[in-house]
C-alpha cells in the first residue's frame, strides 16, 4: 500500500469503490474543522479562535466525478491530517454534514 501525505495542501485519489481526500490542515483544532456534503460537492472548512472571534482560515471545495454515498462519508484528524474517505454509489446523496473522528 502507498503511504500518501497531502504535500500540496490537497491530495485525492481512488482506492476501490472509495475516493480519499487527504488535507493537510497542521496546528488546527480538530474540533474547529468542518466537513459538509452540499451540492453534490465535498466541502472542507477549519477555523481559528482569538478572544472569542472566529476566523476562516482554510476553506476548500471538491467535486467528484463519480456519485457518492453521501451518509457513509467519514473524516478523521491525525498529526495535522484531515483523511475523508467517500464510498462511490449509485444514487446522489443529499446534503449533509460529517463529524470529525479524532
Amino acid at each position: 500500500m502507498t503511504e500518501h501525505h497531502p504535500r500540496k495542501g490537497i491530495e485525492l485519489y481512488r482506492e476501490d469503490d472509495t475516493y480519499v481526500v487527504l488535507f493537510d490542515l497542521p496546528d488546527h483544532d480538530p474540533s474547529d474543522i468542518e466537513v459538509r456534503w452540499r451540492n453534490g460537492r465535498l466541502h472542507v472548512e477549519a477555523v481559528e479562535g482569538t478572544s472569542g472571534e472566529r476566523h476562516r482560515v482554510f476553506h476548500r471545495s471538491i467535486g467528484l466525478s463519480s456519485p457518492i454515498e453521501g451518509h457513509d462519508i467519514s473524516a478523521s484528524y491525525e498529526d495535522g491530517v484531515l483523511t475523508v474517505t467517500a464510498p462511490i454509489s449509485d444514487e446522489t446523496p443529499e446534503d449533509h454534514q460529517i463529524d470529525v473522528e479524532y
